[in-house]
């Protein structure tokens, strides 16, 4: 009876401490991820980049649906690519 109870009070020794390692893991995660939102300027930046602008735009669209918001979008982005023609 004692070896199982032994057996028993390993495994709970390993569950525990696998359970530990699984919280520290997340939040080491979960503060790179903070860190990283955290600075306005990568933030800025990635807005601010051509690649990155559209798929902005085209998130919010899908976010606003089809509705008001999205048609002021829409109007707000062909507004936008008309004025960057024309300053080109």
């Amino acid at each position: 009876m004692s070896d199982r109870s032994a057996e028993l009070a390993a495994r709970r020794e390993m569950l525990v401490a696998r359970s530990n390692l699984h919280r520290l893991q997340l939040q080491h995660h979960a503060s790179a991820l903070r860190q990283s939102l955290v600075r306005p300027a990568t933030f800025l930046s990635l807005a601010s980049s051509s690649p990155v602008r559209p798929l902005l735009f085209s998130a919010l669209t899908l976010i606003a649906g089809k509705g008001r918001f999205a048609r002021i979008l829409s109007f707000a982005m062909t507004a936008f690519a008309v004025l960057k023609a024309v300053r080109r």
